[in-house]
């Protein structure tokens, strides 16, 4: 949440997941405020940066999508972004854009190339790379907010304000400040959005669970399958055993181990392939999910893997209990005859 250099957001009044989507996905909301509330809020002395900001989607017709436009004050974006590594610089003219890395790779952009906007196609040099930053931004397109303005036709209208505070303890004192003295506003800060998304969070974190509960259950429910079925096509075989002296310890035994060694393979094998996929996975959730943590995000932890595997290890001994007892019960007078 830190990363996006902000405390708070001054928005139009709306809905707080709204405001969330605002500030970590880049989502166009139909709310303007003007941008005049810029000076006002800049007045109190515990503010440390005010910016305005303009979200829109601006279609590229050469690739055929819309990409999402930040419009923003350009000095005002280095001072809230000094972890930024950008391959050339901040656009300085209000013909110049920065690209995310993403954006840039996908239409094979660098440095002094052009790039059309708009539905008038405007061109647009390329000033600079935003280096890869695991976040929605990898993706976004940054211009001089004037030329957003002039561009969508908004003359002097955000979609909102960015407010960066002198000390922390100062947010509570500074938004009831702007409550109370600008009216058709909302402040939403970054505590607060954190906190809807950890709500969230524990939702999809409970949903998540049951799903793993449910999964396991139908597990134990193949392994029961398997081991009946093993059981039933090898009948003969068993009756054969027992008429040559295998007890029936032995045969219940015997079933069991092969449900030991259904599971051992199959678990194996699972945690292979989750780590040969897990770059995918990484990759796919880097794509999907905004400011995600720089670094390796999956890694093979062996005392979780131990812990799974003993778990599920005794759980199959005892889905396998039922099948071994079965086998064990085959009458070898029946089965010769």
């Amino acid at each position: 949440m830190k990363r996006t250099g902000l405390d708070f957001m001054v928005v139009a009044k709306g809905c707080p997941f709204e405001v969330a989507s605002l500030v970590l996905y880049g989502t166009v909301l139909p709310q303007y405020i003007n941008e005049d509330l810029v000076a006002k809020i800049k007045k109190i002395e515990q503010v440390e940066m005010a910016t305005p900001i303009l979200l829109t989607q601006a279609p590229n017709l050469k690739s055929g999508k819309l990409d999402i436009v930040y419009g923003m004050e350009m000095a005002d974006l280095g001072a809230a972004k000094p972890e930024w590594k950008i391959d050339g610089g901040l656009p300085q003219m209000a013909d110049e854009v920065l690209l995310g890395d993403l954006l840039a790779q996908q239409y094979k952009l660098h440095p002094g190339d052009t790039i059309s906007y708009g539905q008038q196609q405007r061109t647009f040099r390329v000033s600079g790379v935003l280096k890869r930053t695991n976040s929605e931004e990898d993706s976004a397109v940054f211009m001089p907010i004037r030329t957003v303005q002039e561009m969508i036709a908004k003359p002097g209208l955000v979609t909102s304000i960015g407010v960066r505070t002198k000390h922390s303890l100062m947010i509570d004192s500074i938004r009831d400040q702007l409550s109370s003295s600008i009216p058709g506003i909302q402040i939403v800060t970054i505590s607060q959005i954190s906190e809807n998304l950890s709500n969230l969070f524990a939702s999809t974190w409970a949903l998540t669970f049951s799903i793993a509960i449910l999964v396991s259950l139908i597990s134990v429910l193949g392994i029961i399958n398997s081991a009946l079925i093993i059981t039933f096509e090898r009948a003969a075989e068993i009756g054969m055993l027992r008429a040559i002296g295998a007890s029936r310890r032995d045969i219940f035994l015997w079933t069991l181990s092969e449900v030991a060694i259904l599971f051992c393979v199959g678990t194996l094998s699972g945690i292979l392939l989750s780590l040969a996929g897990s770059d995918l996975i990484e990759a796919l959730v880097r794509q999907i999910t905004p400011y995600v943590p720089s670094g390796k995000m999956i890694g093979f932890e062996p005392a979780l893997g131990a812990m799974i595997f003993t778990v599920f290890f005794i759980v199959s001994i005892l889905a396998g209990f039922y099948p071994a007892w079965k086998s064990s019960r085959v009458d070898p007078i029946k089965v010769m005859r």
